[in-house]
């Protein structure tokens, strides 16, 4: 089971290293797994960018 971020803005300062500091302070339930990031079609203008990061739950 996964639970999906979106992170939004500018890659080059930094806005998936935010989204991952989010995550790390959160309290999931996370297996520690496989987590992953997926730079699609959104994530072209590094300026203005949106990658999704998939973080692994243990089950309930």
């Amino acid at each position: 089971m996964y639970t999906k971020y979106i992170s939004k803005g500018d890659l080059t300062k930094g806005a998936v290293f935010e989204t991952w500091t989010e995550i790390w302070n959160s309290d999931l339930n996370r297996a520690y797994t496989a987590d992953f990031e997926v730079y699609g079609e959104r994530a072209q203008d590094s300026n203005n960018a949106e990658v999704d990061i998939y973080i692994a739950l243990k089950g309930e």
